[in-house]
């Protein structure tokens, strides 16, 4: 099979330009990618073929040119696409792993059920895997989920809601909690339709209060669930000072990171970052990719794990900042970041994730390096979905003083598209709403560029881009 077409790609500056690409290939024997007639991606087996219909543009491409990933790329990822073999219209999940191609044996990610985390990973529209603002794409195959009658602007919400819904199932709130979405434009509107999805499936009595500083989100989200609003615009934040349990930060900002901090009693869920230091860390957009937590060092968080995990944490590394003893039970690592990598490398890890269970830090710079002991490369040396406690003097630091305190900061990304795609077919009335209310502009994809000076504005929800 030979695909031709042309397509905008953004650039470093964050303008795009035009590129010719040339698909060649087929599921079976894997594809070649051209880009201006020259070679440009090689795939193996487990790819489909799509004729891309819309794709949304969300807070991740508006700061792409910031992330730690090659530009220039087609991007785009909230995609509604045909199927070319099975002419379906379907979603896409975005990351493309072993587990997703359908290779045998799969890697060892897959096999502890970690199926969007193997290092080295493509992610489509967003990690070299060209993506939704093409007239094409490529995909693995089981990736590719059928939406049947829902409509294509639901269709495109998929994947924030299943990542908004995510978060609401890693950080779940419990009876008598207060618990706000800050920032809720387009994911946080749809995190406040995930939480009060779950209260209504659950039978969990929580309250839900919307934190923005735009009347009009504000609205939106008390249609979608949320009991009470709050406008920044007239309420000291003093008011909300230490008022809510769980704080779900979707804003990608540090003034919203720093906020979410001071409201927050237990727990804030980092949604949303933008490549850029927070608080003194450089990495924090790459914990969240790697949905870890940061948390205080005591007997309980020795054991953390993730909802359904099966496992105790034997293996730790401890900083050499670290003072406090840790239990006789565990396997302690204490050495620098240099040597950490070396063993992670070595026998010791042969027959296992090669990722320590949790790591314990003193300060910053050492969790910093934990998240990322090897500039330019993806590798953290605490496991996906593990833990960094913190153990040390916060020395200033809003978000140190927060763990220190007693806090958690949780963080993930993708979610689960078959169980979200199930609850939207499952409540009609949920998808109309999100289509009719959250998508507010629509452009023709030769107008890309306009449609992301129309998203990066405070006024826009969900702006889709449409190929005709």
């Amino acid at each position: 099979m030979n695909i031709q077409f042309q397509a905008l790609e953004y650039r470093i500056d964050g303008k795009f330009q035009s590129a010719d690409y040339e698909f060649e290939g087929d599921m079976e024997n894997g594809w070649q990618i051209h880009r201006n007639r020259k070679k440009h991606l090689k795939l193996g087996k487990g790819y489909r073929l799509l004729r891309n219909r819309m794709c949304g543009i969300c807070a991740t491409d508006l700061s792409r040119r910031f992330l730690p990933f090659p530009l220039p790329q087609v991007i785009g990822h909230e995609i509604v696409a045909i199927d070319m073999e099975t002419m379906e219209k379907s979603v896409v999940e975005i990351n493309d792993t072993a587990y997703y191609r359908g290779e045998q044996p799969m890697d060892i990610y897959c096999r502890e059920n970690l199926y969007t985390h193997t290092p080295g990973r493509m992610v489509l529209g967003i990690d070299r895997l060209p993506g939704g603002f093409g007239t094409y794409a490529l995909a693995p195959k089981k990736s590719i989920i059928p939406i049947g009658r829902l409509n294509d602007y639901a269709g495109v919400l998929v994947e924030p809601f299943a990542a908004a819904f995510h978060a609401v199932l890693a950080s779940t709130p419990e009876n008598g909690d207060s618990v706000a979405v800050v920032g809720p434009r387009r994911l946080g509107t749809l995190l406040v339709a995930g939480l009060n999805a779950f209260r209504k499936s659950s039978g969990i009595d929580f309250e839900i209060v919307a934190v923005a500083r735009h009347r009009d989100l504000l609205d939106l989200c008390h249609c979608f669930g949320s009991d009470r609003e709050i406008d920044l615009q007239t309420v000291d934040e003093k008011q909300i000072h230490k008022q809510f349990d769980i704080v779900y930060d979707t804003t990608g900002t540090e003034s919203g990171f720093r906020l979410s901090l001071s409201m927050a009693k237990k727990e804030i869920h980092l949604k949303s970052t933008n490549g850029q230091p927070v608080l003194g860390l450089k990495n924090l957009t790459p914990l969240v990719v790697d949905e870890l937590s940061i948390l205080p060092f005591n007997e309980e968080t020795i054991h953390f794990k993730w909802k359904n995990e099966n496992r105790d944490n034997p293996e730790i590394f401890v900083a050499k900042g670290v003072t406090p003893g840790i239990p006789a039970d565990r396997s302690v690592h204490k050495l620098d970041c240099t040597a950490a990598v070396k063993l992670l490398q070595g026998t010791l890890f042969q027959d296992r994730l090669p990722r320590f269970d949790l790591a314990i830090a003193s300060s910053s710079e050492e969790i910093d390096s934990i998240i990322r002991p090897v500039e330019g490369s993806d590798i953290s040396l605490v496991r996906p979905r593990g833990a960094i406690l913190f153990a040390g003097d916060a020395a200033g630091n809003p978000l140190l003083q927060f763990i220190q305190d007693g806090g958690r900061l949780r963080s993930s990304r993708c979610g689960d598209f078959e169980p979200a795609i199930r609850l939207l077919q499952e409540n009609p009335e949920l998808s109309d709403a999100m289509s009719h209310f959250l998508v507010s502009h629509v452009f023709p994809c030769s107008e890309l560029e306009k449609a992301f000076q129309y998203a990066s504005k405070s006024s826009s929800r969900k702006v889709v881009v449409k190929h005709l």
